[in-house]
């Protein structure tokens, strides 16, 4: 049961990569990112992660997120060349609430909007319906 979970997760969370976009966009009904991410695009897609001003934000740690909205360009720069670490210890920006995720962060008060990011939520709905699927096809195959 477990090899058929894993592969129904593995197919599916194959699928959030082409609409990562529309995903991580603060109101994908009003704006998508910019500039936009297309899934049949190969140069379109080279410009994901910290190549992407939107999401660069997203995935900076949050402790230097107010460097990166004041100097986009030399964060980013510093993100790219290893001066700005970027470890699994250090929590980034986009686990937590705003529209601009991780803006309102208080290091004094870590835990405030924690895991409250829009783009944690979207992305969590989306596993609960790849668990779904994976347990539907589970039981119907026994």
């Amino acid at each position: 049961m477990q090899v058929i979970i894993r592969q129904v997760r593995s197919e599916d969370a194959s699928h959030l990569k082409p609409v990562i976009g529309q995903y991580a966009a603060p109101e994908p009904e009003v704006k998508g990112l910019e500039p936009p991410i297309f899934a049949d695009n190969q140069k379109s897609r080279t410009k994901m992660g910290i190549n992407h001003p939107q999401l660069a934000a997203m995935l900076c740690p949050v402790k230097h997120l107010g460097e990166y909205l004041d100097d986009p360009k030399g964060t980013r720069q510093k993100l790219e060349n290893g001066d700005i670490k970027m470890r699994a210890q250090v929590w980034p920006a986009m686990v937590y609430s705003g529209k601009i995720p991780g803006k309102d962060f208080n290091p004094k008060q870590v835990q405030n909007g924690l895991l409250k990011g829009y783009l944690i939520e979207r992305v969590s709905f989306f596993n609960t319906l790849i668990d779904l699927r994976a347990f539907m096809m589970c039981t119907s195959i026994r």
